[in-house]
């Protein structure tokens, strides 16, 4: 009955992140496009000269850190235990969480972007680590999601690789940040 529960509990969250996201792209889209995703071709020129949000290298240091720390949790070390492979005991309630844990990763590298647009110099340092972390998370969900079953440990990789470099852009840019994996949650 509880894992009933933690299962609807789990796709619940998905879709609840799934509406948030799609939510802030569309308010984006309505505004014809102006505003913090002009950074997305990571050119300098467009980055701003002054930081135009509060607490923007606060805001993406707590944003990418809970980003992280999911991914480690919930997508790169149940991948490299095995978990996501065929016959692996618990394996559809892990896809599930990787889903979930996935789509909650993507939310909050969206408003890290955001805020790290907001200041010079995380804007010159951080779109394109932040974009390719997001891609390759982005890559892992729809392979949770879409009915492929098995995500190697390899798949997973290249994923801790783009967050080691979103971790080194950061701390080059003021803003060092821990994953935040909440293990006693």
């Amino acid at each position: 009955m509880f894992r009933k529960l933690s299962v609807i509990l789990v796709i619940a969250l998905l879709a609840f992140t799934t509406a948030c996201s799609s939510k802030s792209s569309s308010t984006n889209a309505a505004s014809g496009g102006a505003g913090p995703s002009v950074v997305a071709t990571s050119s300098p020129g467009a980055c701003p000269t002054k930081n135009t949000e509060s607490f923007a290298k606060t805001k993406f240091v707590a944003d990418v850190a809970l980003a992280g720390g999911a991914f480690k949790r919930y997508i790169y070390t149940p991948a490299k235990a095995g978990k996501f492979q065929k016959g692996a005991k618990g394996k559809v309630v892990a896809l599930i969480k990787a889903a979930a844990a996935g789509a909650f990763v993507i939310n909050r590298l969206d408003a890290a972007k955001n805020a790290a647009e907001a200041n010079p110099t995380l804007c010159k340092l951080l779109a394109a680590p932040v974009a390719k972390f997001s891609a390759a998370v982005s890559g892992l969900v729809g392979k949770a999601k879409g009915g492929v079953g098995t995500i190697n440990p390899a798949d997973v990789d290249s994923g801790n690789s783009f967050l080691s470099d979103v971790h080194g852009a950061a701390s080059q840019g003021g803003a060092a940040f821990t994953d935040n994996t909440n293990t006693n949650a």
